[in-house]
């Protein structure tokens, strides 16, 4: 770090030693929070986050869920590069349109579904958007 002191009319820098800081970090994993317990949207039951049961989070009711997923949605508004994977935003049964073929053929975890707002988005193609 420089330092300046005055010498007549003159401004000069003093060089002074850094002080060095010693940080040291104690961390600890506390579990605590790994006791909360979370309810599923869909049938209510509660589970802690010890559990692993939670699998996914509603982008329509902002819930938790463990059952009832209608699947991830293919729609250009809910899917996001993030560290250059893609992730597309999940949705329970209770939220996507009942009368796009895609939400009615096959859901559950891991499947493909259609949001109300990426079946309104031109940018959507046409082959999600089919109707019964």
């Amino acid at each position: 770090m420089k330092c300046c002191y005055f010498k007549k009319n003159r401004v000069s820098p003093r060089n002074t030693p850094k002080k060095e800081r010693d940080y040291t970090y104690d961390i600890t994993i506390d579990d605590s929070y790994l006791n909360e317990t979370i309810e599923c949207a869909t049938c209510s039951y509660s589970f802690t986050l010890k559990d692993n049961q939670i699998l996914a989070f509603c982008g329509g009711c902002n819930k938790f869920m463990h059952c009832g997923i209608a699947g991830s949605c293919v729609g250009p508004n809910c899917t996001h590069i993030i560290d250059g994977e893609v992730y597309r935003q999940t949705w329970c049964k209770k939220c996507v349109p009942k009368t796009v073929i895609i939400n009615l053929l096959d859901m559950g975890e891991g499947k493909s579904c259609l949001c109300q707002e990426c079946l309104d988005d031109p940018n959507t193609p046409s082959c999600y958007k089919r109707k019964i």
